[in-house]
């Protein structure tokens, strides 16, 4: 699965936006990168920051293990 990559600064930029009910929010994978789903590019909800998502890095996504104790 393939999801969007943010560098700390637009993470710290991006996360939290909210647009009516819509909120912005990442994610981090098993190697601490923040992360959101491909589908915020053609969520009409986040059309005003579309060409912010779009400049994010294309990265495989590699999930966390879960730990059951």
């Amino acid at each position: 699965m393939k999801v969007l990559k943010a560098t700390t600064k637009q993470y710290n930029r991006l996360n939290g936006y909210q647009k009516g009910n819509n909120l912005l929010q990442f994610f981090q994978d098993a190697n601490d990168n923040w992360v959101i789903n491909t589908d915020v590019l053609e969520d009409p909800a986040f059309a005003d920051i579309k060409q912010e998502l779009s400049a994010l890095t294309l990265i495989d996504y590699k999930q966390k293990k879960i730990v059951i104790e």
